[in-house]
C-alpha cells in the first residue's frame, strides 16, 4: 500500500509535535507558547492551503521538501528555546 503525500507529511508533523513536547518538557524544562508548540502544524497548514497552487506550478511540491521544512522548523524552535 502506497501512502499519499498528505499522509506522509501529516505523520512527520505528528512526530515533530511529539518531539517538541517531550524535549521541551523533559530535557529543556521549558514551557512552549502556543505558536512555538504548534510550529510544525503551521507549516502543515501552509502546505494544505498552497498544495493545489504549488502542484500547478511544479514548484516545491514534493513531500520530501515539506517534510524537511517541518523538521527544520521543529529543530529551530528547539534551538531557540535551548539558547534562551
Amino acid at each position: 500500500m502506497r501512502l499519499s503525500d498528505e499522509l506522509k507529511i501529516s505523520i512527520v508533523t505528528a512526530i515533530c509535535i511529539l518531539l517538541l513536547a517531550i524535549v521541551s518538557k523533559n530535557i529543556l524544562s521549558v514551557h512552549l507558547d502556543f505558536i512555538s508548540l504548534y510550529g510544525p502544524v503551521w507549516v502543515y497548514i501552509a502546505y494544505i492551503i498552497t498544495k493545489d497552487n504549488i502542484r500547478k506550478s511544479k514548484l516545491c511540491c514534493s513531500a520530501l521538501f515539506w517534510s524537511l521544512a517541518i523538521i527544520v522548523v521543529t529543530l529551530a524552535i528547539l534551538l531557540v528555546y535551548a539558547i534562551k
